[in-house]
């Protein structure tokens, strides 16, 4: 399959190099390019064109959905516009316009162009599945949830249909259900972005990581802009102890989609774990203007403040977390520290022992890496 998609790219490179103006011949050439994931040469093919062929409609489309790939989603939105103002109004011109919004965080300028295509071209699965992901984004899963069934009846071979449905039960917390739609999703399509995120996240879980390094590389390799992907190597390469490299990826993540709580924490714990306490604490708050009502950021917040010996403040933000969620694991560790710092060993270790056989095997890791940081003095600057 390789093979013939590299002497089908060949074979129009050596046509394209005759008649370097063809407006079809680049839009083919730049379609083979993407079906390879190899972006920055199909955008130097269509970015090589004259004016005259750069205004063709195709060649347009091609670069606005080039531009959403590549995370400049400004230009995306803004290429969409111009080729709906110039008579474009196709299911793919919406559907993209819609999703490039959605990328921005415009989230009632996507509804209303889905809106837009699902009045013009009815219920497509397509199109249900755009609405279900701008509903997942606002956290209302079973709205979302609800797209996605009817889209993957509709359509029970579309593996995006049964990936982004996979990621949408996943961040609900139905992680059986979850697998399961990631499996099918794979099966279609081993590429499928949303499944490999779900299959991949699960795989760093249940310490798979050999398993997980393939799934979020292949993802990262197909969608080299993709936040969670991001996020999930960056927390692979921390438990690898590559720090600083897992520091600078989920930065990356974070800049990728700045509104997602977890990967805010993730980060958090990759400074504190380089012992950068004012960086950790600068995540924190990040995460705290995503969702102040989050209990692991008030758990993060509580660890800040026993780190740097504010009791006081810890048991304040402990309450509030407990609050939340009684079983969260930053702030289970940050109250196994307050103990501890209190002279009660007995119940800090009964609380670390609790957490350092928590099933989500980042948070165990990252607790017990840094409780060594601890013990040897260097968590502590």
């Amino acid at each position: 399959m390789a093979e013939d998609m590299d002497a089908r790219i060949a074979q129009l490179r050596d046509f394209f190099r005759h008649d370097p103006d063809n407006a079809d011949l680049a839009c083919a050439l730049a379609d083979a390019l993407c079906a390879r994931a190899d972006y920055a040469a199909a955008d130097a093919v269509l970015g090589g064109l004259s004016v005259e062929s750069a205004v063709d409609s195709g060649v347009r489309f091609r670069a606005a959905r080039l531009a959403l790939i590549s995370g400049r989603y400004e230009a995306a939105e803004a290429g969409y516009r111009q080729l709906l103002a110039s008579g474009d109004d196709s299911l793919a011109v919406l559907h993209d316009l819609a999703f490039s919004q959605l990328c921005l965080r415009r989230l009632d300028a996507a509804h209303a162009s889905i809106d837009q295509a699902l009045l013009r071209f009815g219920r497509e699965p397509v199109l249900l599945i755009l609405k279900a992901r701008t509903f997942a984004i606002s956290g209302e899963y079973d709205a979302g949830i609800a797209l996605l069934d009817e889209a993957t009846t509709a359509a029970p071979e579309d593996a995006s249909a049964h990936g982004v449905r996979a990621l949408t039960l996943f961040d609900a917390g139905h992680q059986d259900l979850a697998e399961t739609a990631a499996a099918t999703a794979l099966a279609l399509d081993p590429g499928q972005h949303e499944a490999l995120l779900v299959a991949g996240t699960q795989s760093l879980w249940r310490a798979e990581l050999d398993l997980a390094h393939a799934r979020l590389q292949e993802a990262l390799r197909l969608h080299p802009n993709s936040g969670r992907a991001l996020s999930g190597y960056g927390q692979l390469q921390m438990l690898q102890r590559d720090l600083p490299a897992a520091r600078v990826t989920v930065e990356n993540a974070v800049r990728a989609m700045p509104d997602h709580i977890g990967t805010w924490h993730a980060l958090a714990w990759a400074q504190l774990l380089q012992g950068d306490q004012d960086a950790a604490l600068a995540s924190y708050r990040g995460a705290y203007e995503v969702d102040r009502n989050f209990a692991d950021t008030h758990g993060g917040l509580a660890l800040i403040s026993v780190l740097r010996g504010d009791h006081a403040g810890a048991e304040l933000e402990l309450k509030r977390a407990q609050r939340l969620d009684a079983n969260s694991p930053t702030a289970r560790y940050a109250q196994s520290l307050l103990l501890q710092a209190r002279g009660d060993e007995a119940g800090a270790e009964a609380l670390l022992d609790g957490l350092l056989q928590d099933k989500a095997v980042p948070a165990r890791e990252f607790a017990r890496q840094l409780k060594l940081r601890l013990q040897s003095g260097e968590g502590r600057r």
